[in-house]
């Protein structure tokens, strides 16, 4: 059911060889005795760096590429790096030399050589270290998990585990292949311990990453972990799962993830209510990022963080976005009921420099937008940006999208879409929320966390 989710470690460099020693010749114009006389080092970056200086040389040039440039100059640097392996092969090699000629294997896309050579490094150097003894391991880990020898697999992700350096990515695919190994071989034991680590490892590596491609690697860790949980018959750990995704999701914060997470809900337990208890989630201390706009209508620019001791609400919207208008006779209700009590709401739109088919100046689009909150009676404010940047940092996928943020300035509920169940959810945290106290100075939310 599960596949890995990348085919290969990435961490195929050593620390200490960050220069390359090639020539600058191209590497198809060389000789045979010019290779010979290369060091397994040499070999290895000669192929290793190959697609980096043509690329270069391209942006050098100004000389544009395509997609099918780049897999034409990749094919050449498998080769090249095949080449280089059966040159390297063909020699007395040290153990150092074995090093490098798998991952020159590794590179030329040949694996069993680069599972047989980084095996023999490794039984060769039993007290091997650093980061050549941690790329062999997790070569060697992929590897044997695509062979089924999971025992393999097993005790060199063991030796990954228990030494340094590691990288997150690294270990979130090692983890992910020994969790698809034991959950196909049907041992879901096995592949619970691994896919638990799995998350652990996503949590890490997913904070480097562009939103949503952090998003994708957290649902898929999370989802897969809640799978193997149904497989064993624990629903309800399977529900717990999820139910940290949802809390992530808020604290980071991510409509996207949040909607993900629910979906993952109704899929576990299709007669589940997703807005149970939601309010009894346990709050993040991590302040919600702080909005951009170029120009307010009805509101003073202002900052998240000069509403704290407010409830806010912020909502992702466009004009054109038929359920958004469905929304806004609510979201305006809840204003009138709730703006003396602390309640602040702020429509979050984008310059389109369109509207109703027609193409719009910036200031004929303010005139539009002017016109829309009369015609729908808004009394709130709206905030317009010039860029996505909001979206990013909410990690906005569909609209509407709308947060909810505490007086202590942290998302405490994220609302997908128009639903009257949505709605209805919605207006409960809000009158939730507006109950609470005021927060205390001292126990506002770290907007650095």
């Amino acid at each position: 059911m599960f596949t890995p989710a990348t085919a290969q470690s990435t961490r195929t460099k050593n620390s200490d060889t960050a220069q390359s020693t090639e020539s600058s010749k191209d590497a198809e114009a060389r000789t045979p005795d010019a290779a010979d006389a290369k060091s397994a080092i040499q070999l290895f970056e000669e192929a290793d760096n190959y697609a980096r200086r043509k690329f270069e040389a391209f942006e050098k040039l100004k000389m544009p590429y395509d997609d099918q440039l780049k897999q034409k100059i990749e094919r050449e640097q498998r080769d090249l790096a095949a080449r280089n392996a059966a040159t390297l092969a063909a020699r007395k090699l040290s153990s150092n030399d074995v090093y490098y000629l798998g991952l020159l294997y590794n590179l030329a896309g040949k694996f069993d050589g680069a599972f047989d050579a980084m095996k023999r490094f490794l039984d060769e150097n039993p007290n091997a270290n650093g980061e050549p003894a941690q790329n062999a391991r997790a070569i060697v880990v992929i590897q044997a998990a695509k062979k089924g020898l999971l025992s393999e697999a097993e005790t060199r992700l063991r030796d990954y585990a228990n030494n340094q350096p590691q990288v997150a990515d690294d270990r979130y695919s090692l983890e992910n292949w020994l969790t698809v190994g034991y959950f196909n071989s049907k041992d879901y034991e096995r592949a619970l311990t691994h896919a638990a680590q799995m998350w652990n490892a996503a949590k890490l590596a997913a904070k480097d990453k562009p939103v949503f491609a952090r998003d994708l690697m957290l649902n898929d860790a999370a989802v897969t972990l809640s799978e193997i949980d149904l497989k064993l018959k624990k629903k309800d750990e399977a529900i717990a799962a999820t139910q940290e995704l949802r809390k992530l999701a808020l604290a980071l914060p991510s409509g996207n993830l949040y909607k993900l997470a629910l979906r993952r809900l109704i899929q576990i337990d299709p007669a589940i209510d997703p807005f149970k208890n939601v309010e009894q989630l346990t709050p993040s201390t991590v302040a919600a990022p702080d909005i951009t706009a170029t120009e307010w209508i009805d509101s003073q620019p202002t900052k998240l963080a000069d509403l704290r001791g407010q409830v806010v609400l912020l909502d992702f919207w466009a004009t054109w976005c038929g359920p958004c208008r469905a929304t806004l006779p609510r979201l305006e209700k809840w204003y009138e009921s709730y703006k003396d009590k602390g309640l602040v709401v702020i429509g979050l739109t984008t310059f389109e420099g369109h509207a109703d088919g027609k193409q719009l100046t910036r200031a004929q689009e303010l005139n539009y937008l002017r016109d829309f909150k009369k015609k729908f009676s808004l009394r709130y404010g709206f905030a317009i940006s010039d860029a996505r940047g909001n979206d990013l940092n909410y990690s906005v996928s569909s609209i509407p999208t709308t947060f909810l943020i505490d007086r202590r300035g942290v998302v405490r509920f994220i609302s997908i879409g128009a639903s009257d169940f949505e709605g209805a959810a919605l207006g409960k945290m809000i009158k939730k929320l507006i109950e609470e106290p005021a927060a205390n100075p001292r126990a506002t939310a770290n907007s650095d966390a």
